[in-house]
């Protein structure tokens, strides 16, 4: 059986370097600060990253999380290293080439995926990626990520991820299944969904103006408030043409 080496003395054997690469071996959780337990997202097994804090000088303290950024997304978040197992990767061979038409392609697939995650007994949750509660961005980074086509996590680093389609004052008459819309304000974007086709859309979406999940609403004309409160909202709309690349990818 093979002898587990906790995280600590694995960083030590690379002087806690910033530039070697990790592999989670578990599914954990990424939290917004050191010491507080606000879920900023969830992280599968099997994804890739990189230390960012502590450094080899600053590894004498006593730690109990520590800050990372992730391969297939460059996002940042603390992690436990109470129970973590990880182990050391190369990932120079663990992008999958994907472009414009073949992330085109697996469309159909990603929207079915979404489907049957709305059967499944769920709730809005915040940080949520491993299901089957999800936010908005995580179902939808979650949904790519499974058809091995890696986007931003937030709603925002998405909108300006995607190749931007149209303002909503505009004609909406080109979208396409699969593409992102986007809500909020004329300062942020705080609200993601997923066309479906025919005037619907899958999003998860809250408590106090949503359906506590994964649900399908309209652009269409309608008396159902939580549509009109979406589409009061609207602000733009994107398509996914590319995977993000660590080291080609503007954040």
């Amino acid at each position: 059986m093979k002898e587990h080496i906790d995280p600590i003395s694995l960083f030590k054997q690379t002087n806690f370097s910033n530039t070697i690469w990790w592999k989670v071996k578990i599914n954990i959780s990424g939290y917004q600060n050191e010491s507080d337990n606000n879920l900023v997202t969830e992280i599968f097994k099997n994804r890739i990253f990189r230390l960012i804090y502590p450094s080899f000088f600053q590894s004498k303290k006593k730690l109990s999380r520590i800050l990372v950024q992730f391969y297939e997304d460059g996002y940042i978040c603390w992690i436990n290293l109470q129970n973590l197992s990880i182990e050391k990767y190369n990932p120079k061979n663990s992008f999958v080439k994907t472009d414009e038409s073949s992330i085109q392609e697996k469309i159909p697939l990603i929207l079915n995926w979404i489907k049957d995650q709305s059967k499944v007994k769920n709730k809005y949750q915040w940080g949520g990626t491993l299901g089957p509660n999800f936010d908005c961005s995580g179902l939808i980074q979650t949904a790519f990520l499974n058809h091995e086509i890696y986007i931003p996590r937030d709603s925002y680093q998405i909108k300006s991820f995607c190749r931007h389609l149209f303002n909503f004052s505009e004609n909406n008459n080109s979208l396409k299944k699969g593409d992102i819309l986007f809500f909020g304000n004329k300062i942020k974007c705080d609200h993601v969904g997923i066309y479906k086709g025919d005037g619907f859309y899958y999003h998860s979406s809250g408590i106090d103006y949503g359906r506590n999940g994964i649900g399908l609403d309209t652009l269409k004309e309608t008396n159902d408030k939580i549509s009109l409160h979406y589409q009061s909202k609207l602000i733009s709309a994107g398509r996914i043409f590319r995977s993000y690349r660590w080291n080609k990818t503007i954040r």
